[in-house]
């Protein structure tokens, strides 16, 4: 199934059970919005990047909080450039300790024990836990990473592409079962997102 397709899915089911998350989604990227945030970020995205701007934008200021995916937060691209900038200038004496430009030769889905330049934040959540798509070339180039405080990039939540997280999510709400630990719920027209 494509990524327009899953992504459908998890709206669908958010119009009918969740309105108020489905309401709270913005809509599709500006193409040049879309061109100048890949651009500053100085990475080549992937194709399936850069098609969910195309489906959302995901939400703005003064909107709700809006948990589409397990307990976190869809990005707008304004933000995606801030916490890009933020992040790689906050991780980059680490980064340099580790190693350096080097580390972007890595293929993706390594380690790097540091936030690079290679990951485009997508998602994020109440304490600042990102989800981040590694553009590093290799294999695994597009997959999806849960980047967390002093964990990094250690953690096992992991998924190969966007399109796998969004099949995920959206199964995970159509049969009210958990998500990578975390089981939907909805509370007052909102999708949440709780331990078991």
């Amino acid at each position: 199934m494509s990524l327009e397709r899953n992504w459908q899915r998890l709206y669908d089911w958010c119009v009918r059970q969740a309105p108020a998350t489905a309401a709270a989604m913005s809509s599709p990227a500006e193409v040049s919005l879309l061109d100048t945030v890949e651009s500053a970020t100085g990475r080549r995205w992937p194709t399936e990047l850069r098609a969910w701007f195309g489906l959302h934008n995901g939400t703005s200021e003064g909107k709700p909080f809006a948990q589409v995916l397990p307990s976190f937060e869809p990005l707008s691209l304004e933000r995606v450039s801030s916490v890009w900038t933020s992040m790689t200038a906050t991780w980059a004496d680490m980064t340099d300790e580790l190693g350096g430009t080097a580390l972007l030769d890595e293929p993706a889905g390594t380690m790097s024990f540091t936030y690079l330049s290679a990951y485009i934040p997508i998602a994020e959540n109440d304490q600042g836990d990102l989800l981040v798509v590694d553009t590093r070339a290799g294999e695994q180039h597009g997959c999806v990473r849960d980047f967390a405080g002093e964990d990094a990039d250690q953690s096992m939540m992991v998924w190969s592409s966007i399109e796998a997280l969004v099949g995920d999510v959206a199964s995970a709400v159509e049969r009210s079962e958990p998500c990578f630990g975390w089981l939907p719920v909805v509370k007052n027209g909102a999708l949440d997102w709780e331990l078991p």
